[in-house]
């Protein structure tokens, strides 16, 4: 996990990411909770597809999170710092939440702030986020190979 900079968006962005913290832990310690939330993440993003929003900028890392969060919670993968899971799951719970700083029924802005949510986490786990996409990768091949 990247140290914080003195960029003061950064510090904005990382005192909001921050707030979803201690919900992230939460459902990292309940895998059915965790589940539910993914399911509500998934269902959220497919809603926003094909939309002209923000989000698009961002949605392959949305992908990326949901995917090393469900892998995560079910232990398929957990070589990932847990101050960097945490971030991941935080992103996703400011994601799905139903009260943000810019609500998402607004055309054009609402996803403005969970996309830079998104991207922020992006930047602060991508050396872990990498090593996840490389190992689900490998794990493709190897899936691949024994059918």
């Amino acid at each position: 996990m990247k140290k914080e900079k003195g960029n003061p968006d950064n510090k904005i962005l990382s005192a909001v990411v921050d707030t979803s913290k201690p919900k992230a832990e939460e459902y990292l310690q309940d895998p059915e909770k965790a589940e539910q939330l993914l399911d509500t993440a998934i269902e959220k993003a497919e809603k926003s597809e094909g939309r002209r929003n923000p989000l698009e900028n961002v949605r392959r890392y949305l992908s990326a999170l949901i995917r090393l969060f469900r892998s995560y919670i079910r232990h398929e993968y957990t070589s990932i710092p847990w101050g960097s899971i945490v971030l991941v799951v935080a992103a996703i719970v400011y994601f799905v939440a139903i009260v943000d700083m810019m609500p998402d029924f607004i055309p054009g802005v609402g996803y403005i702030d969970d996309a830079t949510v998104i991207a922020f986490v992006m930047s602060r786990v991508r050396s872990d986020i990498d090593k996840y996409l490389q190992w689900e990768s490998l794990r493709g091949k190897q899936q691949i190979e024994k059918k």
